[in-house]
């Protein structure tokens, strides 16, 4: 299996970065609910172009632009209709660009499931379980590698239930989680927080250690902090390291959202993110990426500054 080659490398493994945040940077229209999902049928291009940057910088997994194309999301901006076909074409989009590469590397196409346009409670994780069954099957039909749970955000129970929902399907599902730390205390949070200086949004659930051990035990081949400060990461990853011995990685973020835009603050040059991925990967993390406002010049210092050849 492919993702088995990745894993069982030397060299770390070095995922895309921001999707939405990179077809805002190119000019496409975000969604009030659906966000970066409506560029998949109005700007196809920049979709393919988004992808392709992240190749050419030397990314290992490109991920579908799935993110948003959620059934709860979709819903809230009364476009469910949509549902089905615009999960069949991220996978295509990124497929094409994968194959029109003629990159002569292993690449492989993640699919991203995740809890977007439930960020209020508004749904109960037991009707969220069949759209995230759904998704993910759509995803895997059409061609995706494996799935990454994108769980921004989420309550440990809402975690747990999309995890017994696409573990069926039989393939690798890596479990990514967002973090929040206490100010006086520094200890870590199951939640979000997306800038120290800025966010407008802080939410803080389960202690971190605790979520971690429900989660994985639940399913997932692997755990990763997603969407969070990059201060915050290598705490994270540390305590990550204490409660799960399997593969982890990262991904954090620059800025924060305020919708339905993604306001471009925080920035860290692609230097200093290297230096900081450098600390994650001295933790035992194995994966290393980014997400919203992270973009392919980071993905680029990552892939030259970390592989041994």
């Amino acid at each position: 299996m492919k993702l088995d080659t990745l894993i069982n490398s030397t060299d770390p493994i070095i995922l895309d970065g921001g999707i939405g945040t990179e077809l805002e940077r190119l000019g496409a229209p975000m969604d009030h609910e659906a966000w970066c999902a409506v560029a998949l049928e109005s700007h196809p291009q920049l979709v393919r172009d988004v992808h392709r940057s992240y190749i050419d910088a030397g990314a290992d997994i490109i991920t579908v632009n799935t993110y948003a194309a959620t059934r709860h999301a979709l819903t809230n901006g009364g476009i469910e209709e949509n549902f089905t076909s615009w999960n069949k074409l991220a996978v295509q989009l990124a497929r094409e660009t994968l194959d029109a590469s003629e990159v002569d590397r292993n690449i492989l196409i993640a699919g991203s499931v995740s809890n977007f346009g439930h960020f209020n409670d508004q749904y109960t994780d037991k009707q969220l379980a069949p759209n995230f069954r759904d998704q993910a099957e759509i995803l895997i039909e059409n061609g995706v590698d494996f799935i990454i749970l994108e769980s921004l955000g989420a309550k440990t129970s809402t975690i747990v239930t999309a995890l017994n929902a696409i573990s069926e399907f039989g393939v690798p599902i890596w479990v990514a989680v967002s973090c929040a730390e206490d100010h006086d205390s520094g200890q870590l949070f199951l939640g979000i927080e997306e800038s120290r200086i800025d966010s407008h949004r802080p939410l803080a659930h389960q202690e971190l250690g605790e979520a971690i051990d429900t989660i994985m035990d639940t399913a997932g081949s692997a755990l990763l902090v997603m969407h969070s400060t990059v201060d915050t990461t290598l705490p994270a990853l540390q305590l990550m390291q204490s409660h799960y011995d399997g593969l982890r990685g990262a991904y954090p973020n620059a800025g924060y959202w305020l919708r339905p835009e993604w306001a471009f603050v925080d920035q860290i040059s692609p230097q200093n993110y290297l230096e900081r991925a450098r600390k994650w990967l001295d933790t035992g993390a194995r994966i290393v990426g980014g997400c919203c406002g992270i973009g392919p010049d980071h993905i680029a210092a990552l892939s030259k500054g970390l592989r041994h050849s």
